[in-house]
């Protein structure tokens, strides 16, 4: 009797610590807009959940709802403003629409190369956007990372020079920075969703448009445009944000694996889309026939005196004038670190 009374004993343990461990292990909801395969963003997607789930020892348990899922860019970040979502991955863009500030990064060859953004993203002048973001409105941006340089494509003829922009019509995000950037070459900026891109140039209603090497491949752009010019014109970024009355009311050992989690979330991408800039480009070479050309430094140098001035005039009447110059003077002071 004594024996089946202890294994008795112990299997009501056992149960009552199963249903413990269930009834404490948290669904955390993670959206993003990119489909799920061997995509920059959706491998540190992938790392940021083996990583939170590992550490946290199954308390907590991520699901992925990436292609838009749960709605676009802007629909996902009101989500989690009211709470219905824990995480999201915002291009600048869509972050602009809730924090205008972020235009400031959308200044045309703002930066030299993939490790000088790198040092101001993790700089304190990021450190102090992320914090004015959650004051201004109430989201908590964990990290930004690197969406890629963008860069233009066409089904006209190789772009070199900026005259070789003149009479095209290239497709734009909604937003004025990019549409003075496109206009300012001579071409003629129109504006298209995301969504009806590929069916717009395929229909012919743009000659071009503007993006990620990654993008254009995994986006099946690269199939109905033949020419593709690296001219790295914009740095865009990525905002990895969660809803901040739920990070708020996590332990705070789960707070900092979700911190560290978004931290390495950011530098997988950071690493993936520098080495897809080259890798995505291939395959668009090599697989569908784009001819590709990588801008030289004075090409770069040609495009950067043309566009920087009058979009960053622009900026600035959108940002202020200290916030553009304190941005400019943390690149020049990256750049020394670096280069000195």
């Amino acid at each position: 009797m004594l024996i089946k009374k202890i294994v008795a004993t112990a299997c009501a343990a056992a149960v009552s610590g199963l249903l413990s461990t269930a009834a404490y292990a948290q669904d955390i909801k993670f959206g993003i807009g990119i489909p799920e395969g061997d995509f920059p963003e959706y491998n540190a997607l992938v790392r940021f959940k083996e990583y939170v789930e590992f550490k946290s020892n199954g308390e907590m348990n991520v699901r992925l709802f990436p292609n838009n899922q749960l709605g676009g860019e802007r629909e996902m970040l009101e989500q989690v403003q009211q709470g219905s979502l824990e995480l999201t991955f915002a291009a600048d863009g869509a972050m602009a629409g809730f924090y205008p500030p972020m235009q400031v990064w959308s200044i045309p060859y703002l930066f030299e190369s993939a490790p000088v953004a790198w040092e101001v993203m993790n700089g304190e002048f990021a450190d102090d956007m992320r914090a004015d973001i959650l004051e201004k409105t109430g989201l908590r941006a964990l990290a930004f990372s690197q969406n890629g340089f963008r860069s233009f494509t066409n089904n006209i003829r190789p772009i070199v020079n900026p005259e070789d922009m003149a009479g095209m019509k290239i497709r734009t995000m909604e937003s004025p920075v990019f549409m003075e950037l496109v206009n300012s070459l001579g071409a003629t900026a129109t504006p298209i969703s995301g969504s009806e891109v590929l069916m717009s140039l395929r229909q012919g209603v743009v000659d071009g448009q503007e993006n990620p090497p990654a993008v254009v491949y995994g986006g099946g752009l690269g199939e109905v445009q033949k020419y593709y010019t690296l001219d790295e014109h914009v740095f865009g970024l990525h905002v990895i944000i969660a809803n901040e009355e739920w990070f708020s009311g996590l332990s705070e050992g789960n707070r900092q694996i979700i911190k560290d989690a978004a931290l390495l979330m950011a530098w997988t991408e950071n690493l993936q889309k520098t080495e897809g800039d080259w890798r995505f480009s291939e395959k668009l070479r090599e697989e569908l026939g784009m001819e590709i050309h990588v801008s030289t430094p004075d090409e770069k140098a040609a495009f950067k005196e043309i566009t920087q001035a009058p979009v960053e005039a622009f900026i600035r009447t959108k940002v202020g004038d200290d916030l553009v110059d304190e941005l400019l003077g943390q690149v020049d002071a990256a750049k020394d670190r670096l280069y000195d």
